[in-house]
């Protein structure tokens, strides 16, 4: 990587486009970087290297209020590590409590696959499916309020 570059080629180098190294210059998490005469971005080889900090960050699941806050600590001058070892041991609880619920769900898919396909091999008919039908309603999301 060269040690200054356009937006495309830092764009490329980080896998993300260029409207979204834009986006990440307008909420913080990358410092505005120098421009030509003419206006356009040059970024530097440490912010490449920062893109690609934000490109793993979020691929470990962190938001982007998480990542400026990690980014923060470090152009603060100071190692971030045991802040991202809270956020990453809270990710991981969070990982935890969605594969309980998507084991739950599994198990439920299963039973309810199950007793289609009894209702199947005893010729049965419905509107649509007795068994999804019978389930409890879904919650409903609220409505949006109106706009007066």
């Amino acid at each position: 990587m060269p040690e200054r570059c356009f937006i495309g080629r830092a764009a490329t180098a980080a896998g993300l486009s260029a409207k979204t190294l834009r986006y990440y210059e307008a909420v913080g998490l990358l410092p505005p970087p120098d421009r030509t005469e003419s206006g356009y971005r040059v970024y530097s080889a440490d912010a490449v290297r920062r893109l690609g900090f934000i490109v793993k960050a979020k691929q470990l699941g962190l938001s982007l209020r998480e990542i400026r806050e990690i980014l923060g600590i470090r152009d603060g001058g100071q190692a971030p590590c045991v802040h991202l070892q809270h956020l990453l041991l809270r990710k991981a609880q969070e990982v935890d409590r969605r594969i309980a619920e998507l084991t739950v769900l599994r198990q439920e898919l299963r039973r309810l696959a199950r007793r289609c396909r009894r209702e199947i091999r005893e010729g049965g008919q419905a509107a649509i499916c007795p068994h999804v039908e019978s389930l409890p309603p879904a919650p409903r999301c609220p409505r949006p309020a109106s706009r007066s």
